[in-house]
């Protein structure tokens, strides 16, 4: 492990735990792309991205990467950031998401799938959509993306044995980090399934934080993170419901984890 991720994981004890009074709200994306063949409600189009971006502009708020937001966190300057994540991988997100966040200098992170670069998502019944190469990996990190690791194949890790969790968890942190150059600070839980052994290997394997999509309100911190769903029906009046009873949906959605 880097001196930097020990020195992070060190730093990390005082939020290895949040209350819902502390965790900042986190928004989870998949695709940013118009596409009528959706099943799964996974794509935002532009044009609603571009609004969701706007929104948060307007009410004070900056979209920044996990990262950022984990580090504002150690030392309580997070006030009015919002964390943006994109799980998956998708192309679009460089081709459609990127340009709008430059727009408002907003940060991001992208959760990276490290064994299915150039492919499709096969783990989804319905459309295939194409997943960034590793060229386009690397051109996210040029626009200050954060890569994130969301495990080797896009495997459910709730009940996993070691050894597949091992792969998921330590194997894709190291290709992406051979890949980017730099350290993967931050794991994403495929299908937010997890259970305490997942959130033990990605803690043992280095990562500083982990999102999930919920967690029981005892399990919330640094390596049960939960985010709110955004998509194509969030216009600015579900987008300010979404904010002020966050911590309430984090609460309740909790109860079934």
């Amino acid at each position: 492990m880097s001196v930097r991720g020990q020195t992070g994981l060190c730093a990390a004890r005082d939020i290895e735990r949040l209350s819902l009074r502390r965790l900042p709200m986190i928004l989870m994306y998949h695709a940013i792309a118009d596409s009528k063949d959706d099943p799964n409600k996974l794509c935002v189009p532009p044009s609603v991205f571009a609004d969701q971006m706007s929104w948060l502009a307007s009410h004070g708020l900056r979209g920044v990467s996990m990262a950022t937001l984990v580090d504002a966190l150690r030392t309580g300057s997070d006030r009015g950031m919002v964390g943006i994540t994109f799980d998956d991988g998708y192309v679009d997100v460089l081709q459609a998401a990127v340009p709008e966040l430059r727009r408002h200098g907003f940060g991001a992170t992208a959760f990276i799938i490290s064994d299915r670069l150039g492919g499709t998502n096969e783990w989804d019944e319905g459309p295939g959509w194409p997943l960034l190469t590793t060229e386009g990996v690397l051109r996210l990190v040029e626009a200050g993306i954060e890569i994130g690791s969301h495990g080797a194949t896009h495997y459910r890790l709730a009940g996993a044995d070691p050894s597949r969790l091992a792969t998921e968890v330590s194997t894709s942190q190291t290709r992406l980090s051979a890949l980017t150059g730099e350290p993967i600070r931050g794991f994403a839980y495929p299908y937010g399934s997890m259970d305490a052994a997942a959130r033990q290997a990605v803690r043992d394997a280095g990562y500083e934080y982990a999102c999930a999509v919920r967690a029981s309100v005892a399990d919330i911190g640094l390596m049960a993170l939960p985010r709110v769903y955004v998509g194509r029906q969030d216009r600015a009046a579900r987008m300010s419901a979404k904010r002020f009873l966050y911590k309430a949906y984090i609460a309740l959605k909790g109860r079934y984890a």
